[in-house]
């Protein structure tokens, strides 16, 4: 057996139920267990700590010991073990510093696979600093809204792990590319594969995602002893190694999410025409919209597949929810499109910047990339100003009433209004930071908003 050092110590915070079993799966690796508890000083420890074991079962006290461990003893791997049924506890323990989570009962074998990937990702980041990629559009994510960042903390910390992840937010939020992310920030050379489970045939999603189709009633998984069947070349066959993201889940029928949560338990499939069994080494990522929860309360969506998808989950802000990024991510989007359409580079002026970040951006990021690309398209000029965003662009959820017919005057007092109006919301009625960003004198602003009758009965001031 691949035995890790027998002189490694390490750390064992378990409740009494399940230190027996715990201590026991060290041992079989070769470790020195050391119980510790919140009565115990981690820093009274002579022998180097090399692992820590951690019952998330034990809530607050197992993140507490989480912490003082990452603390404490730095260079020491943190891994915790969690119930399937408990997804908030594994996210909560990744954000205390946990390396990765493994769903109980814990096996000696994913164990040793977690600390081997854990060193290598400490040996990497010390020949080379951290991405940073809340501050540049490293792994495609862009922004360092305080929205965010916990998001890109968290994908940060999940990344080299094996677990489920269920991403939950609006179409258009950014979820495949946080999976992405995800998926970059982890083995760079293993596949990532995506099936989308709101096609229209629901038939259709289960071949391509098993290469062979099972003729079971509403569901029904085989039996216990047999393993699930798959063929060469189906999308569950390409991500082997890798990872497998699922967008739409709860759209997937019942018979191929009955199939998946075989496969995803056995961790081994049968492939269908070489008539032998495969370990099914696949990391799976999911997601889903605001109708997660109905579907889980009508049946649409297994309750057990549920819990071993999202053993992390990462919540993802709207666009509106992280107004603060909207000009980088303009910026960078921009650039984007103008060299992917063979067109030199074009420049926001910050008062459009401003107009931009004020918008309610219902569509989320993909209405944001089609606004610029019109404004691409139909601005001439290399500066888009506030007037051309204003032409082109919907305030309020409501088509912008500048148009071609009016006069000089009249065109005028609508930019104004529009355009002021939006700048107060954005700035949530202060009217001084609203004078800031505008350019003008507070009593300028004032008087223009009592001729535009953009007064309100209690401003900010």
């Amino acid at each position: 057996m691949n035995r890790t050092s027998t002189t490694s110590t390490a750390l064992l915070a378990a409740g009494h139920s399940s230190r027996e079993d715990m201590e026991a799966l060290l041992r079989e690796l070769g470790f020195s267990a050391v119980p510790v508890n919140g009565r115990q000083s981690l820093s009274d420890l002579a022998d180097p700590v090399s692992l820590c074991l951690i019952d998330l079962r034990e809530n607050g006290e197992a993140l507490r010991i989480a912490r003082a461990v990452r603390s404490q003893h730095p260079h020491a791997v943190v891994i915790g073990v969690a119930d399937p049924a408990r997804p908030y506890a594994a996210a909560e323990a990744i954000r205390a510093g946990v390396f990765d989570v493994l769903p109980r009962p814990a096996i000696a074998s994913d164990l040793r696979a977690l600390i081997a990937n854990a060193r290598e990702q400490a040996s990497l980041a010390a020949a080379s600093p951290a991405p940073r990629a809340v501050e540049s559009p490293v792994y495609g994510l862009v922004g360092n809204s305080p929205a965010m960042r916990p998001v890109m903390d968290l994908v940060q910390r999940a990344a080299s792990g094996r677990c489920g992840i269920l991403i939950c937010g609006e179409r258009g939020s950014g979820r495949e590319m946080i999976a992405r992310a995800i998926h970059t920030h982890g083995p760079s050379t293993a596949p990532f594969v995506q099936v989308d489970c709101s096609a229209p045939v629901p038939e259709e999603v289960e071949l391509e995602l098993f290469g062979v189709m099972i003729k079971r009633p509403g569901g029904v998984a085989p039996e216990r002893r047999s393993l699930e069947r798959i063929r060469r070349g189906s999308r569950l066959h390409d991500a082997v190694g890798g990872v497998l993201f699922l967008e739409n889940v709860s759209e997937l029928s019942a018979r191929a999410q009955a199939r998946l949560v075989r496969v995803m338990r056995d961790r081994e499939v049968f492939i269908e025409e070489a008539r032998h069994r495969i370990s099914m080494d696949v990391r799976v990522i999911a997601s889903a919209d605001a109708s997660l929860g109905a579907a889980l309360e009508e049946g649409r969506l297994r309750p057990d597949l549920h819990e071993r998808l999202s053993l992390i989950r990462i919540d993802l802000p709207s666009l509106r929810q992280r107004r603060e990024d909207i000009p980088m991510l303009a910026t960078h989007f921009l650039k984007d499109i103008c060299q992917a359409n063979g067109k030199p580079i074009k420049t926001l002026t910050r008062p459009a910047l401003t107009l931009l970040s004020a918008l309610p951006w219902r569509g989320n990021v993909p209405e944001l990339k089609g606004m610029l690309e019109r404004l691409i398209l139909l601005v001439p000029q290399g500066l888009i100003r506030l007037e051309d965003v204003l032409m082109h662009t919907q305030l309020d959820g409501s088509v912008s009433t500048v148009r071609a017919d009016m006069t000089l005057r009249q065109a005028r007092a609508r930019f104004e209004t529009e355009y002021i109006g939006a700048v107060l919301q954005h700035q949530h009625g202060r009217i001084a930071d609203a004078a800031k960003v505008l350019g003008v004198q507070r009593t300028n602003l004032y008087r223009k908003m009592r001729r535009l009758n953009l007064m309100r009965p209690r401003g900010g001031a």
